[in-house]
């Protein structure tokens, strides 16, 4: 068997050893099969060797593959389960706003305890700095990749995670099927603490976090054709040609991919994923006054 037929079902055995309910589909192994089926003359066919296709003889150069906008749906966080469609995509979806728990939780990033043992009011200068991380993690159930590659850029879910995460415009996965992206926050204190006599007071730096859980998808649209080179087992010499100007017919619904509607060629593979995010929304200086 080749390397190429080996790297391919080495990938598949991979996937599926570790997370039996992803779907990975590699084009690379839908164009070998493809290849490994087509129809060929007995001549030809007695020339070459379909067990020996290099990545090198397929030309991906005229396939132009787009990835749209991620779209996040809603989601119900208390189960935590979306099922898997694996029905065509609508002509049009509806994008529900994403939605975040009610049930914001607070932690105190810093604490200092002032004490006035005299007669007279003391004013107190508090200054700090404190570090935090968000997180958001993106994990993809359903995809479509060539060579291994993913290459699809994931945006927040939306303005206000984006902004209050620190998160980037788009976050991009490339080859894992779930990647953690953390971006640093910074909190300042800078105020003023009145003690009256006689007492002490704690000052504490509190900040509310955060989180969402909600599941996205993303079409990836693939337009063109596919060569493939056959070549002469003795000398290398290029035998016969298979040009694939119909994806449909390698890529179809079997495998997920679907006509683009108003298209006389493109199809349409639809990416599956799940979101998580946290990240810190405010703070606040909390006093505790007591006499001592």
């Amino acid at each position: 068997m080749s390397k190429t037929l080996q790297d391919c079902n080495k990938k598949m055995i991979r996937n599926n050893q570790n997370n039996d309910e992803r779907k990975i589909v590699d084009i690379c192994d839908l164009i070998v099969d493809y290849v490994t089926q087509f129809p060929l003359s007995k001549d030809i066919k007695s020339r070459i060797n379909l067990d020996d296709i290099h990545p090198t003889d397929i030309d991906l150069t005229r396939l132009h593959i787009i990835h749209k906008k991620a779209e996040y749906l809603s989601f119900d966080v208390g189960s935590g389960d979306v099922e898997q469609s694996n029905a065509p995509p609508p002509s049009s979806t509806t994008v529900l706003l994403p939605s975040v728990k009610k049930n914001l939780k607070s932690h105190v990033l810093f604490s200092s305890l002032f004490t006035n043992n005299t007669s007279e009011t003391q004013t107190n200068h508090l200054r700090t700095e404190r570090r935090t991380s968000s997180s958001c993690r993106l994990s993809l159930q359903k995809v479509v990749t060539k060579d291994g590659s993913i290459n699809l850029q994931i945006g927040p879910p939306s303005m206000f995670i984006q902004a209050n995460g620190g998160f980037r415009h788009e976050l991009t996965l490339s080859r894992d099927m779930e990647e953690v992206f953390e971006e640093e926050l910074i909190w300042t204190l800078d105020t003023e603490v009145i003690v009256p006599p006689g007492y002490r007071t704690r000052a504490e730096l509190v900040i509310t976090e955060d989180e969402y859980n909600g599941k996205f998808q993303v079409e990836t649209i693939f337009e063109g054709s596919i060569s493939v080179k056959l070549r002469d087992k003795k000398d290398g010499s290029i035998v016969f040609v298979i040009v694939i100007n119909d994806l449909s017919k390698l890529l179809n619904a079997r495998n997920g991919f679907y006509p683009v509607p108003n298209s006389s060629n493109a199809v349409s593979f639809i990416n599956e994923g799940f979101c998580h995010c946290h990240f810190g929304i405010g703070q606040r200086v909390e006093l505790q006054e007591e006499k001592i």
